[in-house]
C-alpha cells in the first residue's frame, strides 16, 4: 500500500509534499521546459493538459525525456 503523498514515478516511490499537477511536478524534477512524454496511470498526456491534469497519492507517472540523435 503507498504511503500518504506517495506516488510511484517512473516505476520508483516518490513523495509529493502535496498533490500537484504535472506542470508543477516537471518543476519540482527540474525538467519543466524540457521535451518529455508523461504518463499518468497509463494514459499518455499532451503538454497542454500538464497544468490541469492533478498527480494525487497512488497515481503511477512516468516521464520519458526526448533526446534528438543523429
Amino acid at each position: 500500500m503507498a504511503a500518504q503523498n506517495e506516488i510511484m514515478l517512473n516505476g520508483a516511490p516518490y513523495r509529493l509534499a502535496e498533490p500537484c499537477s504535472v506542470s508543477r511536478l516537471l518543476e519540482l524534477l527540474n525538467m519543466n521546459g524540457k521535451p518529455v512524454v508523461v504518463e499518468h496511470n497509463g494514459s499518455a498526456l499532451l503538454p497542454q493538459d500538464f497544468s490541469r491534469i492533478t498527480i494525487s497519492p497512488g497515481d503511477r507517472v512516468e516521464i520519458i525525456s526526448i533526446v534528438a540523435g543523429g
